[in-house]
């Protein structure tokens, strides 16, 4: 009995250790098939197909390993499998979340939704998306936060990775200076980051003042950029117009708070 027992859990050590090898195995095949093709084709689309892919394997490969297991131990998987269908509406009903998981990540790869390397907002969470399971999404914040989201639950997608981004921004000048000054000032940084930037589709471009607000003229000034380059955009403009107004002798505005003494 004893070498019986022995036996068998050499056997299922075995098949565990040659289901790893096949899993690796197939893994580094699909990788590199994909990321060959990936040269003529989108590298975010290559990864989400090699995650997927290997989610797919790695399932099957451990269901395919439990029968042979249960086998091994002289469980007849034959009638266990035949059972199946008696016990599937149970089996249903208590992985069916699991189930609407691996349906709704179905659809998100078929109807290409998003894909791994896509900036996309999911509620009010906003990140690049890093890994894209049958079962979980995970998006990680330009902070670094990880948020780990059931397909399930991916009902709206913004995705700004799909086309190009459309960058807005304010400008606060003084009061005190001269308008026209002001504006060709903000001209000469909108001509230096198109020529500069490689990621702004077409021209940067000044729309004129937006608001007359409390302590300052607010200028607009707007860009389209590749996606997900309207914030580089929006950093670059503002670096570029506090040099430009050093330079013009120009006042950026801040909030002043007057104090009066009474003798």
């Amino acid at each position: 009995m004893e070498s019986f027992s022995n036996k068998e859990i050499i056997e299922t050590i075995i098949v565990i250790l040659i289901s790893i090898a096949i899993y690796m195995t197939l893994k580094n095949i699909i990788s590199k098939t994909f990321l060959k093709k990936a040269k003529k084709k989108s590298d975010k689309k290559a990864l989400t197909t090699i995650t997927v892919s290997t989610n797919v394997i790695k399932y099957l490969l451990i269901v395919a390993t439990f029968l042979m297991i249960l086998d091994i131990w002289g469980v007849d998987t034959k009638a266990l499998l035949t059972s199946l269908g008696v016990v599937s509406v149970i089996v249903g009903l208590a992985l069916q979340d699991l189930l609407k998981d691996i349906i709704a990540g179905t659809a998100i790869l078929t109807e290409d939704q998003f894909q791994v390397g896509d900036n996309i907002k999911i509620g009010d969470f906003r990140g690049d998306v890093i890994s894209l399971g049958l079962k979980t999404t995970k998006i990680r914040a330009y902070t670094g936060e990880v948020k780990i989201i059931s397909n399930r639950n991916i009902t709206e997608v913004i995705n700004y990775s799909l086309k190009s981004s459309k960058s807005v921004v304010d400008i606060p000048t003084s009061y005190e200076d001269d308008i026209d000054k002001i504006r060709e000032a903000i001209e000469n940084v909108c001509q230096k980051l198109t020529k500069e930037k490689d990621y702004i589709i077409g021209e940067a471009q000044i729309l004129g003042v937006e608001e007359l607000a409390d302590s300052s003229v607010n200028f607009r000034v707007t860009a389209t950029t590749k996606p997900t380059y309207d914030i580089p955009f929006k950093r670059a403009l503002l670096e570029e117009i506090v040099r430009e107004f050093k330079r013009q002798n120009l006042t950026i505005p801040y909030p002043q708070v007057e104090v009066n003494y009474e003798k």
